[in-house]
């Protein structure tokens, strides 16, 4: 029973003010609230709003707010990461083999076989790691020696 209860506190404090619902689904959940971590484990889906991520491994950093309830200030996604994110004007779908999302700034950073498209405007990044802020808008791109940055544009006729 406490369990379910710390489960459940767990959760509704996962919801900021800034945020909708968080909502996550994962095969084990575990908790160490002295090292202010959440983990998930096994085919892990979370959505918020119309933003979706998968992964086998998403660990949530969090911090103690003044109503002590616990705020997330950074995701981390590994294995097997997918997403897609939806942008003030874009809608972006992506992969890599992490994904790192910090909140309070609205930075994104994937890494390893990094991909992301623009489906809109159909713009494909391939490349060894992707920053994305979203307060600036700013994409940077990072290759690496023999894996340069491959970027597809789709021309007008």
């Amino acid at each position: 029973m406490n369990k379910i209860f710390l489960f459940v506190s767990i959760i509704f404090s996962l919801i900021i003010a800034e945020e909708n619902y968080l909502n996550i689904n994962a095969k084990s959940f575990e908790s160490n609230t002295k090292k202010n971590m959440i983990y998930f484990k096994g085919d892990v889906k979370m959505t918020k709003n119309d933003d979706i991520l998968k992964c086998q491994n998403l660990v949530i950093y969090t911090k103690k707010t003044k109503k002590n309830a616990q705020q997330p200030i950074k995701y981390i996604a590994t294995k097997d990461v997918t997403f897609t994110i939806v942008l003030k004007d874009k809608l972006l779908k992506g992969k890599g083999d992490s994904v790192t999302y910090t909140p309070n700034k609205q930075q994104y950073t994937i890494q390893g076989d990094a991909f992301l498209e623009d489906i809109k405007t159909d713009k494909k990044l391939y490349a060894s790691k992707i920053y994305i802020d979203e307060k600036t808008g700013l994409i940077k791109i990072d290759g690496e020696k023999n894996k340069p940055v491959k970027f597809r544009l789709k021309l007008g006729n």
